[in-house]
């Protein structure tokens, strides 16, 4: 229906890529989304999603097995209900990744996150 699907919690340590954007390494914005933890598990693929710094790299493997490079440039943790959209899929002139997880407080009662965890990161080159 063009909303974004987030993995489901029975495989927490995979990711998904909102296909109605970009490859990751093509022009405009691709997103990735990934869960940050799960009660079955414990961490989950992107745990450590809200520890990168400006300058760091980030490899994203692609069908080809080829290895688009990133490099944040940064990163935030929004409310859910004041998701920056236009930010987040809004079009890039150049190849641009979006990471996506949930962040912040967590509300017992609804089993949920109040927040998500943004990095934005620039295509640096590949590899492969």
């Amino acid at each position: 229906d063009g909303a974004p699907a987030v993995p489901p919690l029975t495989t927490p340590f995979v990711t998904s890529w909102y296909d109605v954007g970009p490859t990751p390494g093509a022009r405009g914005a691709a997103v990735i989304f990934g869960h940050v933890d799960s009660a079955a598990v414990g961490p989950a693929v992107f745990y450590s999603l809200g520890r990168l710094r400006i300058g760091n790299l980030i490899d994203v493997t692609l069908a080809d097995q080829r290895t688009a490079v990133f490099r944040v440039y940064g990163a935030g943790l929004y409310p859910k209900t004041g998701f920056p959209e236009l930010a987040v899929y809004g079009y890039t002139r150049w190849p641009t990744l979006r990471l996506i997880t949930c962040g912040g407080e967590f509300d017992p009662s609804t089993g949920h996150y109040l927040g998500n965890v943004v990095v934005f990161a620039e295509y640096v080159g590949q590899r492969g």
